[in-house]
C-alpha cells in the first residue's frame, strides 16, 4: 500500500483494556487517523478486520485465544490492504523474524518512547518498514546465512532505490526523492527483487540495512 486515502481506520489489538484505551487516547484527534477499533482477542480482531477492513492494525502478540503471529498472517490474508505494526514486550530473534515473515511491516517494543508510535504507524501506512532500535538486530540476524545479498550486481540507480527503501521510505517518498513516478519505483523494485532472487520488499530492506545501504 503506497498511501492511505483519507483518515485511516486503525484496529488496536491488545488483551489489556487499559493499554487499548491509552493507545486510542494517543491516536484520537490525529488528523490522518479516522475510526479506531478495539479488540482483545484473536477472534474479535479477525471479526472486526473482515467487517470494517481497517487500513492498519497495531497488534500485541500476547493474546488469550491464539498466537499473535498467526493473527498477523490471517489478518493480512483476510484484509490484504491492512498493514500491521506489532507493539509488544517480546523481542527474541525468532519472534521478530516470524512476525515479519507473517506480513508485519513494523515492530516496536512497548518500552519504546510514547512519541515513537505515531511516526511508526504513519510509516507503515505509507508502505515503509519500521523496526525499533532494540529489535533491528534480531530481525537482521535472520537474514545472515540465508538469501545472499549481492548488491554489487546493482546499478548506482538501483542502489539508490534500495538505500531509500532500507531507510524506511515508502514508494511515494522514494518517487519524490528520485523525481520519478510511483509506478517507476514499483517497476524498479520488481526488477531488483528478480535480479537478487529476493522474495519481497521487507527482506530486501533488511538485507540492505545489514549491508549498511541505508547509511549512504
Amino acid at each position: 500500500m503506497e498511501s492511505t486515502a483519507g483518515p485511516a481506520t486503525v484496529l488496536l489489538v491488545d488483551d489489556h483494556p487499559v493499554v487499548r484505551r491509552g493507545l486510542a487516547a494517543m491516536l484520537n484527534g490525529v488528523p490522518w487517523v479516522g475510526r479506531l477499533l478495539e479488540a482483545g482477542t484473536v477472534a474479535e480482531a479477525l471479526r472486526l478486520g473482515v467487517l470494517d477492513s481497517p487500513d492498519a492494525a497495531v497488534v500485541d502478540l500476547g493474546l488469550p485465544d491464539g498466537d499473535g503471529v498467526s493473527l498477523i498472517r490471517r489478518l493480512r490474508h483476510a484484509v490484504p490492504g491492512c498493514v500491521v505494526l506489532v507493539l509488544t514486550m517480546t523481542q527474541d530473534d525468532a519472534t521478530v523474524q516470524a512476525c515479519l515473515a507473517a506480513g508485519a511491516t513494523g515492530y516496536l517494543l512497548k518500552e519504546s518512547a510514547p512519541d515513537a508510535l505515531l511516526p511508526a504507524l504513519r510509516t507503515v501506512l505509507d508502505g515503509g518498514l519500521v523496526l525499533g532500535p532494540r529489535v533491528a538486530t534480531a530481525a537482521l540476524s535472520g537474514t545472515r546465512g540465508g538469501v545472499p545479498s549481492p548488491f554489487d550486481l546493482l546499478s548506482p540507480r538501483e542502489l539508490q532505490h534500495v538505500g531509500l527503501l532500507a531507510a524506511g521510505l515508502s514508494g511515494g517518498q522514494i518517487a519524490d526523492a528520485l523525481n520519478v513516478t510511483e509506478k517507476t519505483v514499483r517497476n524498479q523494485m520488481a526488477a531488483i527483487l528478480a535480479k537478487l532472487g529476493i522474495s519481497d520488499r521487507v527482506r530486501l530492506a533488511l538485507l540492505a540495512r545489514d549491508a549498511g545501504l541505508h547509511e549512504r
